[in-house]
């Protein structure tokens, strides 16, 4: 391949980049604005008969939703991966089942948190949009630091009702702590393999050669101890402080190696 043609290679592919981004900011900014008009109508409602009426019916359409969208998603799920075995639209059953995927978790959520659930998705989804532009535009071991510190941010918030007994500090405790564990020991493997993950017998390339494993194992270790001090003295805001400056530290970082 000559140099030509690796630039018309590489210009196709920034263009799918783009286009990638561009859906994932269009879905992101629809979703966002549907959820505006649910707080409206559903968390902060006017309290006459047609408001009350209305939040009364959603809240009853979603605990239909929260089962129907989980099998629409299942559905769409199979139905790209029929597509991809046969090579052809891959791309429009692939945003489909993204697109169920997402409304499937935005009514499981309402349907299980009700307002509170509605709250954070305010900021879950633009949350999500954020790491999917790390996704396409930087390298994955930014994004795979990026998913474990938001994970962290979430874990300020929600570990402390570990102190009131809660189910779900003691569930997020649980599952933070094995994914943690899980992170450190794939990364440990990605090290020793030079930045490829054994898959049937083969080496896939997940990350590059020069890779920084020091900082992906120094985020486990961030995110760790933001999680223990939550639990032991409460969501201070001096933790959502650390692992922010922590991210950014990592912006900087990745946006220099990619000059």
């Amino acid at each position: 391949m000559n140099r030509k043609d690796k630039q018309a290679q590489r210009a196709k592919q920034e263009d799918e980049i783009l286009n990638k981004v561009l859906w994932w900011i269009v879905g992101s900014v629809l979703l966002e604005m549907l959820l505006l008009l649910l707080n409206k109508v559903y968390v902060n409602y006017t309290l006459d008969s047609f408001h009350i009426e209305l939040a009364a019916s959603l809240r009853g359409l979603f605990q239909v939703l929260a089962i129907v969208l989980p099998i629409c998603f299942v559905a769409l799920l199979a139905l790209w991966l029929a597509a991809r075995k046969a090579g052809r639209l891959t791309r429009l059953t692939g945003g489909l089942a993204l697109a169920g995927l997402a409304l499937a978790v935005c009514a499981v959520v309402i349907r299980i948190f009700d307002n509170s659930g509605v709250k954070f998705l305010y900021i879950a989804v633009p949350a999500a949009a954020v790491l999917a532009l790390i996704y396409y535009l930087y390298q994955r071991e930014f994004f795979c630091s990026a998913v474990l510190s938001a994970l962290g941010l979430l874990g300020v918030k929600v570990l402390p009702q570990i102190r009131g007994a809660s189910a779900l500090g003691y569930g997020y405790a649980l599952a933070l702590a094995v994914l943690l564990l899980a992170a450190a020991v794939l990364f440990r493997l990605l090290q020793r393999n030079q930045g490829k993950l054994p898959v049937k017998g083969k080496l896939v390339r997940v990350f590059p050669k020069n890779a920084n494993y020091a900082l992906l194992y120094v985020t486990c270790a961030v995110v760790a101890a933001a999680a223990i001090a939550a639990v032991v003295l409460g969501g201070l805001t001096v933790l959502y402080g650390v692992l922010v400056a922590w991210l950014l530290i990592l912006a900087v970082y990745h946006t220099v190696r990619l000059m």
